[in-house]
């Protein structure tokens, strides 16, 4: 004590009361026990001082000593317990009985952790921004996951529906469509499957009577389909079997289209559809939110009683309904049996024919696809992930904040308090932060979401029914719940054992309590460091994989080149000479518009189709494949095709007009060449399609080109043979000298020029629709990487945390050490090495983690492992880089302290 404060006591009765209030203004008592406590020691101190008085001592001493007796840990913490018993309990507020006692606990719990959060704006800030952040990520992803795989398909028990497909695992297609008699003896012979539908495999049709034909792909159904699915139409009745049987000129509109063609008229009953010139009757209209069998379907119509005969051809999909006692597993063991029956009952005579296997697929799994499936569980494993770091940071800055309320829970415990009730005291404000947290969260990924949408490729299923639904907002609020259990269980564990007595002491750090914060704060960070390396695994290998793909050689020059779709309506009297010249006459009028080099046409660009079995090369064994194996697919082109793609003549010559004329003329490309004619020159020889037996005509082979990867990137090159044919649906293929953009309209134009009745779609850039096929992987990729970078960046921030803060607590060992000799180098080590060492360990586990989990992300990647060294080894070095940032800035600082103004403060 300062002369100054000697004599101030010297002349006035010391002030108790306001000492005693200022120790316990951290514990904010109610005003009647507060009084009461005051009082009490108050007039303990005073007889104390009143006897070191008596006893010889000076009033300063006297004084002195009376303070020193209040901080003391047992005085204060019996006096306190035995006042705290003295004062009786004050009524509760909301009730007397022992469940409003605990909602009053509750709210009193709750108000109280809201000031102290309010208290302590900073460590809010980070925390709230830290959970909303993970809690945000979750929510966004699992309402796409919920929208796209969860919500049920608008149909009557969805969960019994599946798609029955023909199975040829030999040539590698495990969906094609199969053939009506097939389709009967499967509906007759089944025991598992209440009933079953056949619909077409979809074809192109022309809108017609308006002013420009417009192309759509509808759908042939058979008259049970709608019934089977369980949904009436909105308007007029679905199909009966008679006008199936009669071939009838009946349509039932989907609900879209109606909007569109009929503006919603409620009497479209009865009105006439125009399809191809022909007039169809509209029978009815579909509810609002029904497709099948995708949401582009504009109508139905009667499914065709044309090759109903026909065993062998694959031109019809099947769909059926479980009966309710019946599985999946049954259902497919049924139809396997079903389909080694009809093989043996109908031998093979088409060498063409895929086979009699049945492959039963549940109607969900077949919407969604088996790699957006997997895509997405791996997206929400991702984000799970970050949840779970930013839990384990949180907890982390509680434990550090507990540290520094060690004292005020010791007076909680000295006034009575027991260890669970300072836990709960805990839990409520970890509760209180993680419900704002995911308040914010919810807005996070309200935004996230309109992001995803509008960023996603069109071509994933039901993306117009995501959406942030009751579901998605219970989801919300279970993480919520579970996220402020997660951080704040183990903080408030920790911080309820530490001893009181320590605690109180004056400048008592609980050194066996603080040991215990420490190697749990260091356990959170080295599971953060693992969590992050799995993630930054499975994002560099999604990168890896992208960028690989990106590399990939197309096989052509898509830069400046333009797509038209052109479709001539279908016509008994058009020949296939008319065609040709339709065609010829396009490409000759185009080539003639400004900055056109090169037109062509084709009769699908970017192809999807199952590919061709088998050709019979002229003095060679026939087999499915050819010799080398492999699909073989063939392909009709119009002359100028190879010129304005660009794709590379290797060997040969190009298509002339003459080929039209004479022999038939084919094209091959380099895998073809390579499998059906190895190691001799395929110039000159001949093949025709099918079988030796077969009667097609025998193709010369004038010309090889490159391999074009047209069924995407990412799809091995196929055999391919080209034909110099036309159909009624082409692609037409413009090459400009520059953006081929402004030309569209100028193509539609010179189409429609030569044939009113053609209709012109999806006119886009090669560039764009290449771009199109690679968007779910790129969307993926980018995602996985941006939850990975948040991921390193919360895992650099715990590390960070948790080294700063031990070097606040080792700031007097610190202080001896270079008091000592200790030189800043060895400072350095020290503190780096404390928090490489976390890293390490959790790169380790981490690494071994990922090892086991990344086999399942097999079928996203390509041409590139699921355990790439490269990828791992970069991770490591990546996160220990990150690691060793973060343990820099706080040893940097821990050299600059001043031994001894640090061992004077202590």
């Amino acid at each position: 004590m300062t002369a100054k404060t000697r004599e101030a006591t010297s002349d006035m009765k010391p002030q108790w009361e306001s000492e005693i209030r200022l120790r316990l203004a951290g514990l904010h008592l109610a005003p009647t026990r507060e009084a009461a406590i005051v009082a009490e020691l108050a007039q303990y101190l005073e007889d104390y001082y009143a006897e070191l008085l008596a006893g010889g001592a000076s009033e300063a001493e006297a004084y002195e000593q009376a303070l020193a007796e209040l901080s003391g840990s047992e005085l204060l913490a019996r006096e306190l317990r035995r006042v705290e018993r003295q004062v009786p309990q004050e009524p509760v507020v909301l009730g007397t009985n022992r469940r409003t006692n605990m909602i009053a606990d509750l709210w009193q719990d709750l108000r109280f952790g809201a000031r102290m959060l309010m208290k302590h704006p900073g460590f809010t800030l980070i925390a709230l921004l830290t959970l909303a952040l993970g809690i945000g990520a979750n929510t966004a992803i699992f309402s796409v996951v919920n929208g796209v795989l969860l919500r049920p398909l608008p149909y009557h028990e969805p969960g019994r529906l599946a798609m029955l497909w023909t199975d040829d695992p030999k040539h590698g297609v495990h969906e094609e469509g199969t053939s009506y008699p097939n389709f009967a003896d499967w509906r007759s012979q089944s025991r598992a499957f209440a009933d079953m539908a056949i619909c077409s495999r979809g074809a192109p049709l022309i809108l017609t009577g308006a002013d420009e034909p417009e192309r759509v792909m509808a759908e042939d159904v058979s008259a049970n389909l709608f019934p089977l699915l369980g949904v009436k139409p909105m308007l007029g009745r679905a199909f009966s079997a008679d006008e199936e049987e009669q071939g009838a000129r009946v349509v039932v509109l989907s609900y879209g289209f109606w909007l569109r063609r009929f503006g919603g008229a409620p009497d479209v009953i009865g009105k006439a559809l125009e399809i191809e010139g022909s007039n169809w009757r509209v029978i009815g209209v579909m509810p609002q939110g029904f497709y099948f069998p995708t949401k582009d379907t504009p109508f139905w119509l009667p499914a065709s009683l044309t090759g109903r005969k026909n065993r062998f051809n694959d031109e019809w999909r099947v769909v059926g309904r479980l009966k309710p006692e019946a599985t999946f597993a049954q259902a497919q063991a049924e139809m396997t049996a079903t389909g080694e029956r009809l093989a043996q009952a109908y031998p093979v005579t088409d060498p063409d024919f895929a086979g009699f296997g049945v492959n039963v697929v549940p109607l969900l799994d077949q919407v969604t696809g088996k790699n957006l499936r997997l895509a997405l569980w791996v997206l929400l494993g991702a984000v799970t992930f970050v949840l779970l770091i930013a839990c384990a940071n949180v907890a982390n800055l509680l434990l550090a904040r507990g540290a520094t309320r060690q004292r005020e829970f010791a007076i909680r415990a000295a006034l009575g308090a027991g260890r669970a009730r300072i836990m709960r005291q805990l839990c409520a404000e970890s509760l209180l932060l993680a419900a704002v947290s995911g308040s914010l969260g919810l807005g996070l990924a309200a935004a996230v979401v309109r992001a995803l949408v509008a960023l996603a490729p069109p071509d994933i299923p039901r993306l117009d029914e995501i959406s942030i639904d009751h579901g998605v907002l219970l989801f919300t609020t279970g993480v919520s719940l579970l996220s402020g259990v997660l951080f704040g269980l183990a903080p408030a564990m920790k911080v309820s054992q530490s001893d009181p007595n320590e605690a109180l002491k004056v400048g008592g750090g609980g050194a066996s309590g603080g040991l215990r914060l420490r190697q749990t704060r260091s356990l959170l960070v080295v599971g953060e460091c693992a969590l992050t390396v799995v993630l930054l695994t499975g994002a560099g290998l999604l990168v890896r994989s992208f960028l690989r793909l990106q590399s990939v050689n197309p096989g052509f020059k898509p830069e400046g080149v333009l797509l038209a779709r052109v479709s001539l309506p279908e016509s008994r009297t058009r020949t296939s000479a008319q065609t040709e010249i339709f065609f010829q006459q396009v490409c000759e009028r185009i080539a003639k518009l400004p900055g056109v080099q090169a037109v062509g046409a084709v009769r699908d660009f970017f192809f999807k189709r199952n590919p061709d079995l088998m050709i019979t090369a002229e003095g060679q064994s026939t087999a499915p494949g050819g010799p080398g194996g492999g699909p073989l697919t063939f392909e009709y082109i119009g002359p100028g095709f190879f010129q304005a793609i660009g794709a590379p003549l290797l060997r040969g010559r190009l298509f002339t007009e003459q080929d039209g004329r004479g022999p038939k003329a084919a094209i091959i490309n380099e895998t073809l060449a390579r499998n059906f004619f190895p190691g001799l020159d395929p110039i000159g020889k001949r093949f025709k399609k099918g079988g030796p037996q077969s009667r097609e005509n025998w193709y010369t082979v004038v010309g090889v080109v490159g391999d074009m990867r047209r069924q995407g990137l990412e799809k091995q090159p196929v055999s391919e043979c080209f034909l110099l044919e036309q159909m009624e649906t082409m692609d037409v293929v413009v090459r400009a000298g520059s953006d081929p953009g402004p030309l569209a309209t100028a193509v539609r134009q010179a189409i429609r020029s030569v044939d009113q009745t053609a209709a012109v779609s999806s006119v886009t850039t090669v560039e764009s629709r290449m771009g199109e096929l690679s968007a779910q992987r790129r969307l993926n990729t980018w995602l996985l990487a941006l939850f990975a970078a948040v991921a390193l960046t919360l895992s650099g921030v715990g590390i960070f945390g948790v080294i700063y803060y031990a070097v606040a607590q080792r700031r007097r060992e610190i202080g001896i050490r270079i008091a000592l000799g200790a030189r800043s180098s060895d400072v350095l080590r020290l503190i780096i090495g404390q928090g490489l060492k976390l890293a390490v360990i959790g790169v380790g586990a981490g690494l071994l983690t990922a090892l086991w989990l990344t086999d399942v992300m097999e079928r996203l990647l390509f041409e590139v492992s699921a355990r790439d060294p490269a990828t791992f080894v970069g991770v490591a070095l990546s996160l220990v880089g990150v690691a060793l940032l973060a343990c820099y800035l706080p040893a940097r600082r821990a050299t600059k302290v001043d031994p001894m103004i640090t061992l004077r403060s202590e």
